[in-house]
């Protein structure tokens, strides 16, 4: 088959939602005593209950993956035997329209269950609760193998001053502590250490996501991987206070793992289109140094990304809308996943933004994807 009849097969999978059969687990990468990692891709949006058993979700306890749609918009997942106390979650809107979500909250089940509850919502253009396919992840990893590894919840949207975030809500590879202030309504800066003087040898572009926590509509964006600053806004655009979950990393995809799955993260700069194709920084497992990844434009807000070298049967992408590298930007809208799958030896990431009321936008986008759990054999 030539290349360009299976990248419109693909394509034409990601569209329909095809269901594959679930991939045996990974034998790389071990996970440390304790740790949790799952991903799930909630595609039953109007089901009062499901087991989850599509290829592309997964939980490092082998426990069963159960969704429970608790009203309009809002879900509950709940990972089973996978009771923990630290961690940080994250979920996006799936299926192309312009809908975004949130994480409400996190914790292990009542009187000492042994499951780990995540309660998302999700709202449409208005910030209106809508019913919506969706993608969360979960770790509490604390050990890696290589690169930089930090996630952290934020616990007050308008902490007083510089606020060290509690123990059991953060974790950083390079040691220390991690704060952030309030620099403006809805505008935050945290601070963690520097990457390690070894991971500057080589050009390594960081993977930054954040996700809004609670149960209003509400978005939360990052600047440029490295300026550290967070800015959260609603439905309509106008800056909100919000609480906040991070995932920062480099060298490791987006569930913590460093080694095992092949893994790529990047971004898309929307302001930055020619001839079709949008520029772009990236970091690939599969290559040296830079690269491995290239953006094309579908239509307005329509990207498609594609990792080199990272094609597997199953996997999980994840994608948030960022802000400018100017200082000062402001977020302009969000990003929703479109669909993922392989062609060839690599990965397409389908991806649509939106302007504030659903209006569809170039917009800058970070885009992750990793092969796990589907381990590293094309």
């Amino acid at each position: 088959m030539r290349r360009s009849t299976r990248l419109r097969a693909v394509l034409v999978m990601l569209a329909v939602g095809a269901v594959l059969a679930p991939p045996a687990a990974a034998t790389a990468d071990p996970l440390p005593t304790g740790a949790v990692v799952a991903t799930v891709w909630a595609n039953q949006p109007d089901a009062a209950e499901y087991t989850v058993d599509n290829g592309w979700s997964w939980s490092s306890t082998e426990g069963d993956i159960v969704v429970r749609r608790t009203g309009t918009g809002a879900y509950t997942v709940e990972l089973q035997h996978a009771a923990t106390s630290t961690g940080v979650a994250h979920v996006v809107a799936y299926g192309g329209g312009p809908v975004h979500c949130t994480v409400a909250s996190w914790y292990r089940s009542l009187l000492g269950g042994d499951h780990l509850l995540i309660q998302v919502r999700c709202f449409g253009a208005t910030g209106a609760p809508v019913d919506s396919r969706f993608v969360a992840t979960f770790t509490n990893r604390r050990q890696i193998h290589q690169g930089r590894l930090a996630w952290f919840t934020t616990d007050q949207a308008t902490p007083v001053g510089l606020r060290t975030i509690p123990a059991g809500l953060r974790y950083d590879s390079t040691g220390g502590t991690i704060s952030y202030e309030r620099l403006g309504t809805g505008h935050y800066r945290f601070r963690m250490n520097p990457n390690p003087a070894s991971e500057s040898g080589a050009p390594i572009f960081p993977m930054t996501h954040v996700t809004a926590l609670g149960g209003s509509a509400v978005n939360c964006q990052i600047d440029w991987p490295d300026g550290r600053e967070v800015r959260c806004a609603n439905a309509a655009g106008n800056d909100v206070d919000a609480r906040f979950a991070v995932t920062y990393g480099s060298r490791v995809d987006l569930l913590g793992h460093s080694a095992g799955p092949r893994f790529a993260s990047g971004t898309l700069y929307g302001d930055n289109i020619t001839g079709g194709f949008i520029s772009g920084d990236s970091y690939n497992s599969t290559l040296p140094g830079y690269g491995g990844a290239s953006g094309t434009l579908t239509g307005t807000g329509r990207y498609q990304m594609t990792f080199s070298g990272t094609g597997t049967a199953f996997g999980t992408a994840f994608v948030n809308a960022h802000l400018g590298i100017l200082p000062g930007s402001r977020p302009r809208g969000h990003c929703v996943l479109a669909g993922w799958g392989r062609s060839g030896a690599n990965t397409v990431v389908l991806v649509n933004c939106y302007g504030w009321l659903g209006v569809p936008a170039n917009l800058n986008a970070r885009i992750s994807y990793t092969t796990w759990p589907g381990g590293t054999v094309v």
